[in-house]
C-alpha cells in the first residue's frame, strides 16, 4: 500500500489527471489512504508488540473489529474502481512507467484484500499452535471467527458491486445471507428450459438471480435476470430424491426455478437458511393475523417420504400452497 500511496497517488497529484477523469480518481483509490494511515500510525505498531507478547494478538483484532470495517468499505468500492482502471488503462500504464514501477496499479489495488486474508491465515495458524500447546484458546477462537467473517463480507460486497441491471436498492433488501452459483432450470407453464448457470443472492427480503458475465476474467460481473420477494417465496426442499436440488417460486406465478448446487452440503445450507427465513416470517404473520391484520403468507414444502410430508406443521403450510402450483 505504501507504493500506491507514495507512488501512483503522489504522481497523480504532480502530473494531474485528464479532464474527463476528474472525480473518478477518488473512486479508483477508494479509502486506501485511510487504511494506509491507520496501519502506519496504529495497527502495525501494536502488531509488532505481539511478537514479544503473543497473548496480545487475539485481543488486538477483537478490539479493532470496527476499524477493520474499513476493508469492507474498500471492497464495496472495488468493482467501480476496476471499471475506471480499465477505462483509463493507457493513462495508468504511463504513470507506472514514469515512476519505474514493476507492478501495475491493479496489482497494488488488490493488496488490501490480500492483506485481510493474510490476517485470517495468521490467526488460524496461531490457534493451531495455541491448541497444541494446551493453552486457553477462547480469545483466539473469537479472533479467528471475526477474521473469517471479514473476508466473507469483503467478498460479498465485491460481488454485489458487480451486479448490473437491478433497478431496486440493494441496501433496502436486508442482510445478504448467502450467495452461490447454481445450475438453474426455469419452468413456466409446463415448459422446462435448459439449465443455465446463475449467481444467486439470498437477502432477508429478496432472492436475486443473475447471469455471470466475463467468465474467467479478473473483472467478472453479473447481469440481473429475475427475483422473488421473500414475502411471496415458496420452497420445495427436494426434487426426485436428488441431494443437490431444490425448487423456489413466487406464489401467484407459474414460473418455477429448480436449483442444483455443486454439493449436497451447499444445498442443505441454502435450504436451512431459507427455511429459517420462512418460519420466522410465518411466525410474524401469524401474530399479525391474531391481531386481525391480513398479510401475504410464505410457504415451504419439505422433503417427501413416499406421499407423506415429514412435518405435521408443514402439512398445513404445504396444503395452503397457491392453486397455481399443485
Amino acid at each position: 500500500m505504501t507504493a500506491t500511496s507514495q507512488g501512483f497517488m503522489s504522481r497523480l497529484e504532480v502530473r494531474g489527471i485528464p479532464e474527463d477523469m476528474r472525480g473518478k480518481d477518488k473512486i479508483v483509490f477508494g479509502n486506501i489512504q485511510q487504511i494506509y494511515d491507520w496501519h502506519r500510525d496504529f495497527f502495525l505498531v501494536e502488531l509488532e508488540r505481539c511478537v514479544q507478547n503473543h497473548d496480545l494478538l487475539a485481543d488486538l483484532f477483537i478490539r479493532h473489529e470496527r476499524r477493520l470495517h474499513m476493508y469492507i468499505v474498500y471492497c464495496q468500492n472495488k468493482p467501480r474502481s476496476e471499471f475506471i482502471v480499465i477505462e483509463y488503462e493507457t493513462f495508468f500504464e504511463e504513470i507506472q512507467h514514469e515512476i519505474s514501477c514493476r507492478m501495475s496499479i491493479s496489482d497494488y489495488l488488490i493488496k488490501p484484500i490480500q492483506r485481510i486474508t493474510k490476517y485470517q491465515l495468521l490467526l488460524k495458524d496461531f490457534l493451531k499452535y495455541t491448541t497444541k500447546a494446551g493453552l486457553d484458546c477462547e480469545e483466539v477462537e473469537k479472533a479467528v471467527e471475526l477474521m473469517s467473517l471479514v473476508p466473507k463480507r469483503c467478498n460479498d460486497m465485491m460481488n454485489l458491486g458487480r451486479l448490473q441491471g437491478y433497478e431496486g436498492k440493494l441496501t433496502s433488501q436486508g442482510k445478504l445471507l448467502q450467495q452461490e452459483t447454481f445450475c438453474v432450470w426455469e419452468q413456466d407453464g409446463g415448459v422446462l428450459s435448459r439449465s443455465k448457470e446463475r449467481r444467486v443472492f439470498l437477502f432477508e427480503q429478496i432472492v436475486i438471480f443473475s447471469e455471470p458475465l466475463r467468465k474467467g476474467s479478473n473483472n467478472p460481473g453479473y447481469q440481473f435476470k429475475n427475483s422473488i420477494k421473500v414475502t411471496y417465496l415458496a420452497m420445495q426442499e427436494s426434487v426426485d430424491g436428488d441431494p443437490c436440488k431444490f425448487v423456489l417460486w413466487s406464489r401467484g406465478s407459474a414460473e418455477r426455478f429448480t436449483l442444483q448446487a455443486s454439493s449436497a452440503s451447499i444445498k442443505m445450507t441454502w435450504v436451512e437458511t431459507i427455511a429459517t427465513l420462512l418460519d420466522a416470517q410465518n411466525n410474524f404473520l401469524s401474530d399479525c393475523a391474531s391481531r386481525g391484520n391480513s398479510s401475504p403468507v410464505s410457504h415451504r414444502v419439505p422433503e417427501k417420504r413416499g406421499r407423506d410430508l415429514c412435518d405435521p406443521a408443514a402439512v398445513i403450510r404445504a396444503t395452503a400452497v397457491d392453486p397455481a402450483h399443485p
